[in-house]
């Protein structure tokens, strides 16, 4: 397809690409299907049908379709509160921790900020790391806004889990993977270096470089799945179908209903201007594109960006998914792909392309006084160097190294520039995340983790 090749030619220029994979279906029928560039840019290894990708935010789908089977088996509904269900769940503001349902956790309207930065910490322990979401403070007020939480999703499969006895990689494989014929795999479970896998790369200048498959499976229901482009297929046409494939129904109708009924509405324009009314349903983002209501997701994760969606009024879907991180192809891709399913191609998409030029900063958020460092001493630093704690957190670690303070936190290891008085600031590259460091006069640590906790984290120091 003509407007494809040039659409990933150009978006190879500009940032680089290894390769990909995208499908689109429309009434039961294939419109487009390729895999294109490299699985492994090193070893020459090209992609194909059966590769492995990471979807990474689009595995949340398959989270709330187990929660939806379990809905229509009556082991729960999405508005019985969870304390009901789960009696040892707890969450710092103490009304939200009585009154939160599984439509709060899979609608982002806890309360909650991100947090993800404690992922790398606790990576294998899910029971754990649901037990450690007391303890965080919240940042708006229960059920005020929409603000993306990707614990609450581990919270949500670990119900699951609670419920069936099963782990929930045995319930996507059980409930959805064996019916319609999908290859699964898992973060932190199964290897990628040893089969037909995708390797994760970033792009710096236009330029691919090898970066670290994201481990560790506790955080799985929130976005641990690997898959491939037969496979997607399969998902997809059951989603333009309404639940159903070959005749097979996994959700019922209601049930399948309920996952794109919107929930919370979420700020902001779409990058593409004919995509308005963007609001949150159960593990999809629900618009209106080119006056069609549609349904999808995106993931991203250390050197993937994928999306997945459909068109419940035109029996249509698409899904696709990227080995290179920092370039704007999948939202290019999706478009490309939503108006070829419309009839409505254009004949280029650069225009995403400036868009993402124009509103995605790759780079650290400092302030003007931020950028203006002073020297860090040796002995200045001893006042900072130690380990420091929280319970939700865990143990956080900095060090005095090369004239710099030093975090050593589960899988990070960043660098910190001193801006006086106890203060410090970091950037790190790989999630574009911005970290401010306040060491206070009586020793303990306030952090404070830009796009990840909005609000500031104590840290005691214990060392």
């Amino acid at each position: 397809m003509e407007i494809l090749e040039k659409t990933i030619a150009q978006i190879r220029e500009q940032f680089g690409l290894a390769g990909g994979i995208l499908v689109a279906v429309k009434d039961g029928k294939v419109l487009l299907k390729e895999s294109f560039g490299y699985a492994d840019a090193e070893a020459g290894k090209l992609n194909d049908n059966k590769t492995l990708f990471q979807i990474a935010s689009c595995s949340k789908a398959f989270t709330t379709m187990v929660a939806g089977q379990l809905c229509d088996e009556g082991k729960m509904t999405w508005d019985t509160p969870v304390k009901q269900l789960m009696p040892d769940f707890k969450m710092m503001d103490k009304y939200a921790e009585e009154h939160v349902t599984p439509r709060d956790m899979a609608c982002h309207r806890t309360g909650l900020c991100r947090h993800d930065v404690m992922r790398t910490f606790v990576r294998e322990d899910r029971a754990d790391l649901v037990r450690r979401i007391a303890y965080f403070p919240p940042a708006f007020g229960f059920r005020e806004k929409y603000s993306y939480q990707n614990q609450m999703y581990v919270a949500l499969g670990y119900l699951c889990e609670r419920l069936t006895g099963k782990i929930w990689e045995e319930l996507l494989k059980e409930k959805i993977g064996d019916p319609l014929g999908m290859d699964m795999y898992f973060r932190g479970i199964d290897t990628i270096e040893d089969k037909n896998a995708a390797m994760p790369y970033s792009q710096q200048d236009g330029k691919i470089y090898r970066v670290p498959e994201v481990v560790g499976k506790a955080s799985n229901p929130c976005g641990g799945l690997y898959t491939n482009l037969d496979s997607l297929e399969r998902w997809i046409r059951m989603l333009a179908n309404g639940g159903e494939l070959d005749g097979k129904r996994i959700i019922s109708e209601k049930g399948f209903a309920e996952l794109i009924k919107p929930n919370v509405c979420i700020p902001g324009r779409s990058a593409h201007p004919a995509e308005l009314q963007k609001s949150y349903a159960l593990a999809w983002i629900t618009a209106v594109y080119k006056g069609h209501p549609i349904a999808f997701h995106s993931g991203s994760t250390n050197g993937f960006n994928s999306m997945v969606g459909f068109f419940p009024e035109e029996n249509a879907a698409f899904a696709l998914s990227v080995n290179t991180v920092d370039t704007p192809a999948y939202n290019c891709l999706k478009y490309l792909l939503c108006d070829l399913i419309l009839d409505d191609v254009a004949d280029d998409y650069s225009f995403l392309i400036d868009a993402y030029k124009r509103s995605v900063n790759l780079g650290p958020d400092y302030t003007e006084e931020e950028k203006k460092t002073v020297a860090l001493s040796e002995q200045e630093a001893q006042k900072f160097i130690g380990q420091y704690y929280n319970p939700g957190y865990g143990v956080m670690e900095f060090i005095y190294q090369d004239g710099h303070l030093r975090q050593h936190y589960g899988l990070m290891d960043q660098e910190f520039d001193y801006l006086g008085d106890g203060k410090f600031v970091g950037f790190e590259v790989m999630d574009t995340r911005t970290y401010r460091a306040n060491f206070n006069e009586d020793g303990n640590l306030w952090m404070r983790l830009s796009t990840d906790a909005v609000c500031p984290i104590f840290f005691e120091r214990v060392k």
